[in-house]
């Protein structure tokens, strides 16, 4: 075997995909791609166009990319995926994949092919690498148990409605609720009837939710549901009907059935809130009212709010700093 037909064989077996792309977005030439699971080595692109092989939108995205890299002499990176809806043209033999994710890498090459600057463009199958990550990202803000946003993400959305609403964003409202003596549940029916107890409040009120509602499990058993562009009326009457859905739906357990009620406080984002905190606050305070009232109630926050909650600090074992 000569030198050059070594060196073609050699990296014919790379794992991705190399493309040489002239400015115009025409495929020079073809290389490796032997571990990218198209099927298809992508030689008979050869000599075509971006514009030949893809949805339009596409080129002209993969173009912009090519010519950044050829003027500025400087490396591009983009993640994208070819789907059923947008692949590439493949030849009928080949089995088009649901959705196939790339790392494309993209640099300047200083030679001239037939009068035009030319780009080397690196395609690496990062399918596996990407649903993992989105496996991770999921573990990391659900709750494992109901399914829903846990603490930490439930808070960097509260955080950023803040924000968006001191640059002039409409108002939203917080809704913070516990599920009423719930340590009896524990304590007296076990710790396995005290999570279906759990998942049951979060059912009947995720039933009840649109889809851009936000609902986080922030504690053991204490949730919180932000209602963008609603006052603090429209949340409490909302709240209302969805404490009064579950004081309605007791929990079927193998063994028990269950009856479950919720105290629910309610406050509205106001200009002074700079960040979460006075808001959780205000909501934590109605909730506490609503507990002080006999628990199975909702209750807005207001000045009565303050002076329940100032009782707190008449305990001896704490004070305010």
């Amino acid at each position: 075997m000569g030198l050059l037909d070594r060196y073609y064989a050699v990296i014919d077996t790379l794992p991705d995909h190399m493309f040489l792309f002239s400015e115009s977005g025409r495929y020079l030439d073809v290389y490796g791609g032997d571990e990218n699971k198209t099927g298809f080595d992508c030689k008979p692109f050869i000599g075509k166009y971006l514009h030949d092989v893809m949805p339009h939108h596409l080129a002209d995205d993969f173009l912009s990319l090519i010519r950044t890299a050829i003027h500025l002499q400087e490396t591009q990176i983009i993640k994208y995926k070819f789907d059923e809806d947008e692949m590439i043209e493949l030849p009928n033999h080949v089995m088009v994949p649901k959705e196939i994710w790339f790392e494309g890498t993209i640099k300047y090459l200083p030679i001239i092919e037939q009068g035009e600057r030319v780009a080397l463009w690196i395609a690496k199958n990062i399918t596996r690498q990407h649903y993992l990550e989105l496996e991770l990202k999921t573990l990391s803000e659900i709750d494992e148990l109901t399914g829903i946003l846990n603490r930490r993400s439930f808070s960097n959305i509260l955080k950023t409605h803040v924000q968006d609403y001191q640059h002039g964003a409409k108002p939203f409202s917080l809704i913070l609720y516990d599920i009423d003596l719930f340590k009896r549940v524990n304590d007296t029916l076990g710790h396995t009837t005290g999570d279906e107890v759990i998942q049951h409040v979060v059912d009947v009120f995720r039933s009840e939710l649109d889809p851009e509602v936000s609902f986080g499990r922030i504690g053991g058993e204490e949730f919180a549901i932000l209602l963008p562009e609603q006052d603090i009326h429209d949340a409490y009457e909302f709240a209302e009907k969805l404490r009064q859905r579950l004081e309605k739906s007791p929990c079927e357990t193998e063994l028990y059935e269950i009856e479950v009620t919720v105290s629910m406080g309610v406050t509205q984002v106001h200009e002074k809130d700079l960040d979460t905190l006075a808001l959780i606050s205000r909501a934590d305070k109605a909730m506490y009212q609503a507990k002080k009232e006999g628990r199975n109630k909702t209750c807005k926050y207001s000045s009565l709010s303050e002076r329940e909650y100032a009782e707190l600090d008449q305990h001896h074992w704490f004070k305010k700093k």
